[in-house]
């Protein structure tokens, strides 16, 4: 993992940019150490680096990934050329920002955010420059207590929302599907409300689950990406009250 981590180099450097770093040798090296460790990471690397950034999070002992608080070195190297090792897509909710809860820094990560993190072609055309410019995980993140998941449970009609929440449906409906096909796991879930916060959750993640599946139903070049094994497809969910993430096994083909 020494190849994922900037952290006894970047720590002493916090200046704003190239002129101020505290030479252009040590510059030069942080550049070259922050754009190799893209090409040096493997896929599940990356993973275990997500998990980690999140378990310290989750722990109160966030480091931004060894990178100075102050972050302006970093800032300076990536401003040269950006080398994000995964890329998420999440919710626009604000409980739920990729860079906080997988504790990273600037030019760690791709962000694509919408509500419920549902699929369009303009989503999918962002996770694939993301994959293109090397990003070796593809991270569908639902949260539990997720708005849009109740609206869509309300069936609320209102201005763009409305298409919106229709791409929830089938998430509800599969959900829905399961809970009549399994009484222990229904009793267990309890009442199909928008106030049973364990039936939300539930829909939220079976909602990340399908959008994760729709990726590579509907691109063809993240199949193909996955098919080599230039990146791996997860799914999970975020719980807003311990900022845990539950990870789910990555897709196969």
């Amino acid at each position: 993992m020494k190849m994922l981590l900037l952290g006894s180099v970047v720590a002493g450097c916090t200046h704003s940019n190239f002129a101020d770093v505290e030479s252009q040798s040590q510059f030069s090296h942080l550049k070259q150490i922050y754009q190799q460790r893209q090409a040096e990471a493997s896929p599940e690397k990356v993973m275990t680096w997500l998990k980690l950034g999140n378990e310290r999070f989750v722990a109160g002992q966030t480091t931004h990934d060894g990178v100075s608080s102050d972050g302006r070195a970093r800032m300076a190297v990536a401003a040269q050329s950006q080398r994000p090792l995964a890329v998420v897509l999440s919710c626009i909710d604000s409980r739920t920002s990729p860079e906080l809860v997988f504790d990273t820094a600037v030019g760690d990560l791709f962000t694509a955010r919408v509500g419920a993190n549902v699929i369009s072609d303009d989503i999918l055309g962002s996770l694939e420059i993301a994959v293109e410019s090397g990003a070796k995980v593809l991270l569908v993140l639902g949260h539990t207590d997720c708005g849009g998941i109740k609206a869509a449970c309300s069936h609320l009609h209102l201005g763009h929302m409305t298409q919106l929440l229709d791409r929830i449906q089938p998430a509800i409906a599969a959900t829905n599907s399961r809970l009549d096909k399994d009484t222990v796991y229904s009793n267990q879930v309890g009442e199909r409300t928008v106030s049973n916060r364990r039936y939300i959750a539930e829909v939220s993640h079976m909602n990340a689950q399908q959008s994760a599946r729709q990726i590579l139903e509907r691109s063809p070049f993240l199949k193909e990406k996955l098919q080599n094994r230039e990146v791996l497809i997860v799914s999970g969910i975020y719980d807003v009250d311990s900022g845990r993430i539950a990870f789910d096994q990555p897709k196969s083909l």
